[in-house]
């Protein structure tokens, strides 16, 4: 009785913990229908950031992933934020823009990635990162036909590796072959 008296005190005098810092985002996922071409440059749904807690704090943008997820991970130097840091006071918001620059050279697929305001910290004590995020879903297709065989190849290539060792025996044959043609050995015995 005395164990469940004491439990119960120290849950009513337990006051809640209010938070210092705190960051929302007013989206969670940002799904781009459009099929992205390599080369090209996009520009994505603006999204808010707001500071719910209890003092002023500071943010930069930055882009993570899931791990063990399914999809392609864009690098995050495919993102520019404008603003890519800034700092709100309690209660305060801010419109964030993200452009999307996809290279030449973009490997064409499902790509996944999280993009959202981070906890900018300051001192030297522990701290906890906190952070929102909003899941960025696209496709970017090949950027023609050829493309889109020569990159299936390499991949079929990259998963398929005994591939090489029969292609250099093949050609190893056909050097044989070709060398034999082009000249005749004989040997003859002298008595």
């Amino acid at each position: 009785m005395t164990v469940l008296a004491i439990g119960a005190a120290l849950l009513v005098s337990a006051a809640p913990a209010r938070a210092g810092k705190a960051v929302s985002i007013d989206v969670g996922t940002i799904a781009v229908r459009e099929q992205l071409l390599p080369g090209g440059v996009y520009h994505l749904p603006t999204f808010g950031v707001r500071n719910p807690g209890t003092e002023p704090t500071s943010y930069e943008i930055s882009v993570s992933y899931v791990d063990g997820q399914a999809g392609l991970r864009p690098p995050d130097a495919w993102f520019t934020f404008e603003p890519a840091s800034f700092d709100l006071a309690v209660g305060e918001s801010r419109s964030v823009a993200t452009i999307l620059e996809i290279p030449t050279d973009a490997e064409p697929g499902d790509y996944s990635a999280l993009i959202g305001p981070q906890i900018v910290g300051i001192g030297t004590g522990a701290q906890v990162g906190a952070g929102a995020a909003a899941r960025l879903t696209f496709t970017v297709q090949p950027s023609s036909a050829l493309d889109a065989l020569w990159r299936q190849f390499l991949r079929f290539l990259a998963e398929n590796p005994w591939v090489w060792a029969v292609a250099l025996a093949l050609v190893a044959l056909a050097a044989v072959f070709v060398l034999r043609r082009r000249f005749s050995f004989s040997v003859t015995r002298r008595p």
